[in-house]
Parts: C-alpha cells; structure tokens; sequence
C-alpha cells in the first residue's frame, strides 16, 4: 500500500498548526480553518449548484467551485481569520464526476456529475457491436469510462481538445497549484476499469495520458502559487495534501474508519457502508481498499436531502421546513411505501432506469404521510446496503456513524436507528468531511475518536413495525423493476 492508516505524525509529519480545510459538494462548498485540537477558529459555506434537465443530464460549471474558494476565503478573512497562519491545505470533494480539460488545463465543457446516466444509451448500442461487447459488458452509465465514450460519440470537437479528466477536488488544487494529481480512492471506479480488462484504453482508442498521476491522500502534491487572484495571495508557498473523497474523509472524521463499525453520510446524496478488516465482496456494493486492514464495503445512492426536498416542494411548499419535517416524523400511524429511485438508482442496483413510487395509498393520506414515507423510504435503502454488507462479512456491526447535513435533525437520527435497529452515533462536530480532510493533513488518522453529541438507540417497539416494511420494500423494489423500465423507456 502506498500509505499507512497510522499516524504520520509518527513518521515526520509535523502536526500542521492552522489547517484550511475544504468540503466540496453538489450543493456547496464549506471550508473551515481547524487547528490542532479539531477546533474550527473560522467556517463558512457556500452554496453551489448542479443543473439538470429533469431526465439524465446533471452538470455543473467548474468555474463555480474556484470562485467560491476565493469567496470562501474572503469570508473567512471578515471573520477575522488570518489565512497567513495557514500551515496546510487539504480537502475532500464528491466523486463519480469529471472535469474536462485542455492542454492548457481550460475547462473544455461542463462537469459531468455522479448523478448523470446519459450513457445509458450509448452502451446499450455499443453492446450490439460483437467486437465491443467484451471491452464494455460490465460498465454502468455511471462508470468514468462510460461517460468518456459518452463525450466522444456526442461531443466530438470536446474531445478533440480533450487533454486531461479529473476529479472535483482535484481540480481545485491543479487550480490552487499548478499541478493535476489525483489519490488511489478517487481513482478506484477506473482502476477497477483497468484492472478487469489490461490494455481496454488502447483497444477502446482512449489515451492513457488523459488520466492523473495517482498519489496517496497524504501525499503534499503542490505548493501554493504565488500569482493567484486575492485573497489567495495570503496562501502562497503554503502545501497543499491530496485528500480524497468526501466519503473516506467524512468516515475518517466521523470516527468510523474502524473495523466493524458502520457509517451513513447524508448530504446531496447518501452514502453507506461496512469497514471490514478483510476483503469481502456483495452483489450491488463496491469492495474499496481504503488502507492497509481497511476495507470498505457499500456505496452511494442517488439521493438524501435531495430527496426531502422533492417531498418539501411539493406537499409543504409554503410552510416552514423544520416544521413540516418534524410534524411528519411524529405521526406513527402506517404511510405509503416510498421507493426513492427518482433518478435512476446507484448501490446497490446501478440502474438508470429505475423509478420511484408509493404503494398503499388511501385516500386519507396527506402531506405528512408522504414525508415520511420518502423519509422511510431513504432509510430502507440505507438498510439494503447494511444488510448485504453484514451478510457477505458475516458480523453485524456494532454501531453507525452517522453524518452529513441530515444528521443535525434529532428525528432523521432517531428514524435510522429504528430503521436499521443499530445504535445510530453523531459525532459532535456535524461537519466531519471538513475534520477529516484536517486530520489527513495534521497526519492524523488514529487514536482520534470524535466524542459523540449524541447516541441514538433503536426502539424495540418499532422493530417488528420496520422488519416488516423492509420486506416489503424489498419485494416491491425487485417487482417493480421491469414496470420502472418501461416507463423509464416510454418516457424517452
């Protein structure tokens, strides 16, 4: 392995005094400046954005993304901050998306985002082609080369000019230094790629060379420019750390980066999974070295708050969200059965044809009986992912990590417990990609369980009222599906 999940500073690398840490999401950017006892001495967030057509298309322009970092860092200078102190720089950002540039490290289209499934169609015409089939039997439209095959056939003179494709984060610190590396875990969708099929980019006609230098997230990739646009200037000279995806920096934050723990990270999307000490592989989840006895076994859906929010919109689009949102959760009465695949779904189907739906609609329904069925709806999917990963593992696990934006509201935590029916713990600090990506860079990855604000314990009450929904979520997910592509397909 090409880093050790012990603590560096053990090894040389000096605890970093003042961190600029960064948290790069679809919905926006947060950045904090942590010092050596995971104290924020100044934060901030910044929205951002992903458009989309409604149907399969979702981008965003990277240019949003450098120009909140330099609005961030303003705010944080207002703040009373002094950015000279900065003693590193180091982030995480979301993944499964590609920014495409080139020769000059210009951006040549919009960033594709982990939710697009235009590629969908493409390999299903590509599959017709019996000297193709082998190369592409196993890519998903949310695999990087599928989308790489996307912009070819559809975009021509993109790719034409087409010189390097990198990864969120990593592009703010080509931007931030001048240099385009990315890390092994970044990475890990394409050298799957490789890995199954030596020599597919050359058979595929694809350069090798659009593809980043791979480097360990600890590894300081870059410097500071000195001639970057202000405030930036404050920063010059100061290393900047790879990092990784905000997953691994969310779990490392949050206390879970442990054997037989589980985590759920909530945000634009949702991410859950198993830390193993040994490889262990399930139908539908993703199998990730994330160190040496670290494995990881689960991965993201779709969607979370992204989720609620649809629900918001449209049965409380006047009231006030926290409101409606906890006068749903109160009710115990039985709500529809949500299925949450309003676009498509990833772990552990990867299947851009999937649909939502409720089941078991009556007519006394109403706004609140909905909310909370998406709300379930979120959950029994999360509970999919631990269930298949307990199973191939063959140990429950002891506990959940619960993190992300969702994980501030008291009622979303209770419901995962009772969901899922293990002890749900939040970590004190709620911003916890930003406490990993300092930690990454202060060399610390052990020895630093965050103290928890709160423990959530399952109901036993409620267990056989969820056991039973779950089955049934199962069952109407598999059932449905034939249904879901249809509609999907009819739908254009």
């Amino acid at each position: 392995m090409p880093y050790s999940l012990t603590d560096q500073s053990s090894k040389g690398q000096p605890f970093m005094s003042h961190v600029l840490a960064y948290d790069l999401g679809g919905s926006s950017l947060r950045l904090a400046i942590v010092d050596d006892a995971g104290d924020f001495l100044a934060s901030v967030r910044k929205p951002l954005k992903i458009s989309s057509d409604g149907r399969a298309s979702f981008e965003t322009d990277p240019a949003d993304w450098w120009a909140a970092i330099r609005a961030g860092c303003a705010d944080l200078i207002s703040q009373g901050a002094d950015l000279t102190k900065v003693t590193a720089i180091a982030g995480c950002g979301f993944t499964r998306s590609q920014v495409f540039l080139d020769a000059d490290n210009a951006v040549l289209r919009p960033a594709i985002t982990f939710q697009d499934s235009r590629a969908a169609a493409l390999l299903d015409e590509l599959r017709e082609d019996p000297a193709l089939q082998p190369l592409i039997a196993g890519l998903g439209p949310y695999d990087p080369l599928a989308r790489l095959l996307w912009v070819r056939a559809h975009e021509p003179e993109t790719w034409a000019r087409l010189r390097r494709v990198l990864e969120p984060k990593d592009y703010l610190t080509l931007m931030l230094t001048g240099e385009a590396a990315s890390d092994s875990i970044s990475q890990t969708p394409m050298t799957r790629i490789l890995a199954a099929n030596e020599g597919i980019l050359g058979q595929l006609d694809i350069d090798a060379d659009i593809l980043p230098l791979t480097l360990s997230p600890f590894a300081e990739v870059g410097r500071v420019l000195p001639d970057l646009p202000a405030p930036l200037t404050r920063l010059a000279g100061v290393p900047v750390y790879n990092g990784s995806i905000d997953t691994w920096a969310c779990v490392l934050g949050s206390g879970a980066l442990t054997p037989g723990v589980a985590y759920s990270i909530s945000g634009t999307s949702d991410v859950s999974g198993v830390i193993a000490s040994t490889r262990h592989s399930a139908v539908g989840l993703l199998t990730v070295d994330w160190g040496p006895n670290i494995w990881q076994l689960g991965g993201p859906s779709q969607g979370a708050a992204t989720r609620l929010n649809w629900a918001l919109d449209r049965f409380f689009p006047r009231a006030a969200r926290h409101t409606a949102l906890a006068s749903a959760l109160g009710t115990r009465r039985p709500v529809p059965l949500f299925l949450p695949y309003l676009d498509g779904e990833r772990t552990p189907f990867w299947d851009a044809e999937l649909r939502g739906a409720f089941l078991g609609l009556g007519s006394a329904h109403d706004g609140p009986d909905f909310l909370r069925a998406v709300a379930e709806g979120m959950n029994y999917l999360s509970r999919d992912i631990l269930d298949r990963a307990e199973t191939a593992i063959g140990t429950p696990v002891s506990h959940v990590c619960f993190s992300g934006g969702l994980a501030t509201t008291p009622a979303l935590c209770q419901l995962k417990a009772d969901v899922l029916n293990r002890p749900v713990l939040v970590p004190k600090n709620h911003e916890t990609g930003l406490m990993g990506a300092a930690r990454l860079a202060q060399g610390r990855t052990c020895g630093c369980q965050p103290p928890a604000s709160r423990r959530y314990d399952p109901d036993p009450l409620r267990r056989a009222y969820h056991d039973e929904r779950f089955a049934l979520f199962r069952q109407a997910s598999e059932a449905l599906r034939p249904l879901s592509h249809a509609l999907a397909r009819q739908d254009g």
